[in-house]
């Protein structure tokens, strides 16, 4: 027993005889052996033990909790905890204590920068998802007390979670099966407390305002809307001069007279009066913008007795979004319980319920439904967006929206309070555990755990309101999407563990059945709503068409394990899972894969300097299945036959189906992924610094892929297993404590770590893949670059505008060269500090905000003098333009080539470029062109920072019910460095591809714990 009260679990030896055995649920042990024989007991994260037997005495042995001992214990697939030294794979452990002070919304954004190969990308917008690539893929499993869960991470709350433990590769993973391929984040929540305590509770809450802004647009102030410098307003549909869809090109504020969307109108002739060209609005987003808040407040219940243990915990998470009208709120309760029933069973739950709502989200795409497309991209400083917030024109309310323009962008606060996305989601996980000891050494489990959740969606589109991106334009509608999930896996595990002589044994076998069952129910009005404001589906013009969607399907799985280990420094361990999975063709629907590992503790084995506190060397091999569905698509998995997809309505009003164009394939076999991993691992100096390196090279494939042939074929792809990827990469952590007295600790954690993929081969026939060819990186970043002479000068046409080539040339690759964190901790007495700095390096991304501000004329760089040149000379009709290279252009012929640039023929004849532009033309196609959009991806935040006062338990004893209390100012986010062209937009959100975001914030707060 402990302080905790009975331990299982534990190994006994007999020294005297080499005998074995282990203790049961209640700490009992019966083991062979005479008066004056030593017993050894030994178990993960406690102090080894001796007895020596005596006649006539009870044997009742308490074990003392080792800090080192349980720092090196890590928690595996499975959710088999293992002594680390043991594990022959990476695997990195993170305590939820560590994430619970400087929040994020989403719990899993709070392990940016904490774990060596993994990457989160967390989203600057409201409920944004965040993406999690483990060794550069996505597809990561998350696993929750041995629950896989298939949901978003909105569901987990980080207070109840005692550790992350992340399973790096198909490695580690194995047991998870196909699922496991990519790598797995184990998650172990909170149990009941000790015995000696009774109930404890546990209060924690955290309060940040998210104000000032990291990354955000900004955009030139001195021209206003319209085109070639022309403007006049007269009803936003096109009546006046460019005032709809317009550029902001237009007139330079110089306080001359013109009509805009705010003039008077003359009582007299009824037309709008011409008022002062002024740049109004010279913050914009800025002014629309408010100030966010995080706030999460957790209470959590606990006891243990002899009988059992048990926690319950209620979180309640707010965040009020920087958008206008945006909000959302979790509450998540979470029940954990052990009943001990009798000496050889224990009984086991975890119930974890979450529910989130919002009744607004934002909608940051590209579109009139994004803040920063209307008011930093087409929106100029000629107007006040704050002169806008009584959004409907008077008299014509719920009809028509008072705004700038009336024909594709709308007011901010129109589409704030009135273009509304609805989310409300219950998501239900847990399980129920039986432990049936049938013996000392042989234990049966019994598992069924069940991931399920159910969500509604609707979305408001009001009348008068422009929205092409749901397809609806002035006349309105609402859409309404219902889905559910439900997983069930139901496990049965037979687990024997012995001890002979010098070497360790444990096996265990399992069975287990997945069951995924999907559907969805989607509708949405037809032709606009009958009357504005009434947001239901009867509320159509046209009839409505629902659709649905259902997927079932079931995988049956065996799988087992072996642990071998010799004198406690030498360690196999095996695995094997075989599946049964019905998508794939009946012949080939069952599939083995094993994985190996092996570790070695070298300061066990040998005498090694003093300097050398612990050496380990270890390898494993995996090679993991996967069948033909893709989990972030569980819909789309009936691919062996060919089927019909009805579609909207056509031909009078009658339902329109289209028929598959793949041809599939009835010999197709498992997609699979075989990985290989070393590594070392060493501490110096009594343990004061260590490192943990691996290095990894996976063959990804061949995978299950369609192919594209000639539509002459009949068909336009056809189903083949193709496409082998290798990937190669290196990870390393380092850790030490320079400075360590009683009074003072300087404890540091960094990481480095960069993986890359190349395409390996194809199908056996095709050599390239667009223009990736084989042995090529597989990210390679292509541009359109100019055309240059011998010199490197750009060439131009004979329109003066920069010729391109024909063929698309590689300029760097889009993956990050390297990513790396650092952690510092200080501790002096009661007072601790922490910070953690990351960031990711190198490699090449577009910048999308800066292609559509030169495509707009709000590009800050655009008020330039060649554009003022072209306004002073606005009214001269022989003036051609401000911008003219000094180059050559060409006067006649082309440049031919492959797509690799190899010149079929030349026939350009070439003179010095005498050809003027406007500045307008050439900056919209000289300054979005490929080459000059092309950033570095390389940044780096201050990602938190911690500042804790841990009040003396002297000083608590005072109050008789408080054992322990914290209070820390905290800050998340708040520095970002980048390079100049990327400081519009926040790097971190981003893996490849840009897009448009709401400008991130950074966070300030408070967190206060207590425990009674």
């Amino acid at each position: 027993m402990d302080a905790g009260g009975a331990i299982p679990g534990v190994t006994i030896t007999n020294k005297a005889n080499g005998k074995s055995t282990s203790t049961d649920l209640n700490g009992g042990f019966a083991i062979a052996g005479n008066n004056g024989d030593v017993l050894e007991f030994k178990s993960i994260g406690y102090q080894t033990k001796q007895f020596k037997v005596t006649d006539g005495l009870a044997i009742n042995i308490t074990l003392e909790s080792d800090s080192k001992t349980l720092s090196d214990v890590v928690v595996t697939a499975l959710g088999i905890k293992k002594e680390k030294k043991a594990v022959g794979y990476a695997i990195q452990e993170v305590k939820g204590t560590d994430l619970v002070k400087a929040r994020e919304p989403n719990g899993i954004n709070s392990l940016t920068g904490k774990v060596a190969g993994l990457t989160i990308t967390p989203s600057a917008n409201l409920f944004g998802d965040p993406g999690i690539y483990l060794r550069g893929q996505s597809g990561v499993l998350i696993v929750v007390d041995g629950v896989p869960i298939s949901s978003d991470s909105w569901n987990l709350s980080p207070d109840d979670i005692e550790t992350y433990s992340v399973l790096k590769g198909a490695n580690a993973a194995a047991l998870y099966g196909s699922r496991g391929q990519r790598g797995a984040i184990l998650i172990t929540t909170k149990k009941g407390g000790s015995i000696d305590k009774g109930f404890t509770v546990e209060f924690n809450s955290s309060t940040q305002l998210q104000t000032g802004y990291n990354a955000i647009p900004d955009y030139q102030t001195a021209y206003g809307a319209g085109d070639n410098f022309k403007y006049a307003f007269k009803d936003g549909k096109g009546g006046g001069i460019n005032d709809n869809d317009y550029f902001v090109w237009g007139p330079r504020f110089e306080g001359q007279l013109i009509t805009q969307y705010n003039s008077p109108i003359d009582p007299v002739t009824k037309a709008l009066v011409p008022i002062p060209w002024l740049a109004r609005g010279t913050d914009n987003l800025k002014n629309f913008l408010r100030d966010g808040l995080l706030s999460t407040n957790n209470v959590a219940i606990s006891t243990k007795s002899e009988v059992g243990d048990m926690r319950f915990s209620i979180s309640q998470m707010l965040q009020k979004g920087t958008v206008p009208n945006t909000k959302l709120g979790s509450t998540n309760f979470n029940f954990s319980g052990g009943l001990n029933a009798g000496k050889k069973v224990r009984f086991e739950t975890n119930i974890n319920y979450n529910r989130q709502i919002t009744p607004n989200y934002p909608d940051a795409n590209y579109g009139p439904n994004s803040y920063v497309y209307l008011m930093n991209i087409w929106g100029g400083a000629d107007y006040d967006v704050r002169d806008l917030q009584n959004y409907w024109k008077p008299g014509l309310e719920d009809i028509q929206q008072y705004n700038r323009e009336y024909t594709i962008y709308n007011n901010p606060y129109f589409t704030a309070y009135e273009n509304l996305h609805g989310y409300q989601k219950d998501d239900l996980y847990g399980h129920i555990l039986m432990k049936y000891n049938i013996t000392q050494k042989l234990n049966f489990n019994l598992r069924t755990n069940v991931s399920t959740w159910n969500r509604t969606r609707t979305k408001q589109i009001p009348v008068s309101g422009n929205f092409y991106n749901d397809g609806v334009n002035q006349v309105g509608g609402y859409q309404e999407i219902y889905d559910k999930f439900w997983e069930n896996n139901t496990e049965g595990s037979l687990s024997y563990t012995d001890q002979f002589k010098d070497f360790g044994f444990k096996s265990s076998v399992f069975a287990n059945l997945r069951s995924v069952k999907v559907s969805s129910l989607s509708a949405s009005t037809n032709g606009g709503l009958i009357v504005p404001g009434v947001y239901d589906l009867s509320n159509t013009v046209l009839p409505s068409v629902p659709a649905n969607d259902y997927g079932q399907r079931q995988v049956a799985s065996a799988y087992g394990l072996i642990d071998l280990d010799y004198k406690n420094y030498i360690f196999l361990n095996l695995t094997g899972r075989y599946d049964k999975s019905t998508t794939l063709p009946t012949r080939h629907n069952a599939y083995f894969y094993p994985s190996a590992s092996l570790s070695a503790v070298i300061s066990q084995m040998f005498s090694l300097p003093k300097t050398i506190s612990f050496l380990k060397v270890r390898g494993s091999y995996a090679n993991v299945a996967s069948d033909l569905v893709n989990e972030s698509s569980q819909y789309d998995i009936y691919k062996l036959n060919a089927t019909y997809t009805p579609y909207s309505t056509r031909w009078n009003n009658n339902t329109g189906v289209s028929y598959s164009g793949v041809l599939t394939n009835p010999d197709i076999l498992a997609a699979r992924v075989k990985t290989t991993e070393l590594g070392l691992e060493a501490r110096f100096l009594n343990n004061r610094i260590g490192f943990d390196a691996a290095a990894f090279y996976n063959v990804e494939g061949p995978g299950i892929v369609n192919l594209e042939v000639s539509p002459t074929s009949g068909v336009t792809s056809t189903q083949k297993n193709a496409f082998t990827y290798l990937r190669k990469g290196v990870e390393l952590t380092l850790d030490g404590s320079p400075i360590k007295t009683t009074n003072f600790m300087w404890n540091i954690v960094a990481n480095w770590s960069t993986s890359h993929r190349w395409l390996d081969k194809i199908d056996g026939v095709l050599e390239r893949d667009g223009l990736i060819k084989v042995g090529d990186r597989a990210d390679g970043y292509f541009i359109t670059d100019f055309q240059r002479d011998a010199n490197g000068k750009m060439i131009v046409g004979t329109n003066g505008l920069p010729a391109l080539n024909p063929y698309r040339s590689l300029a760097g690759y889009s993956d990050n060269d390297f990513v790396a964190g650092i952690n510092n901790s200080f501790r002096y007495k009661n007072i601790g500090l922490s910070f953690q700095v990351d960031g990711r390096f190198g490699g090449k991304i577009a910048n999308a905000v800066d292609d559509s501000q030169w495509n707009s004329g709000t590009a800050p760089a655009s008020d330039s003098p060649y554009r003022l040149l072209d306004w002073e000379n606005r009214a001269n009709a022989a003036w051609k333009g401000s911008v003219m290279t000094d180059g050559v252009k060409i006067v006649s012929g082309a440049l031919n080539t492959d797509q690799d640039g190899r010149v079929i023929s030349d026939t350009r004849v070439f003179a010095p470029n005498d050809v003027r532009v406007l500045y307008q033309t050439w900056a919209r196609n000289f300054n979005r062109s490929n080459y000059e959009l092309m950033r570095s991806r390389t940044f780096v935040k201050l990602r938190e920072v911690v500042l804790t006062y841990t009040f003396a338990k002297s000083f608590l004893e005072r109050s008789k019910i408080i054992n322990a209390a914290s209070v820390s100012l905290v800050g998340r986010n708040l520095l970002y460095f980048t390079g100049k062209g990327t400081r519009n937009m926040d790097l971190d959100q981003f893996i490849s591809g840009a897009g448009l975001q709401t400008p991130s914030v950074k966070s300030f707060g408070l967190n206060l714990n207590i425990t009674f």
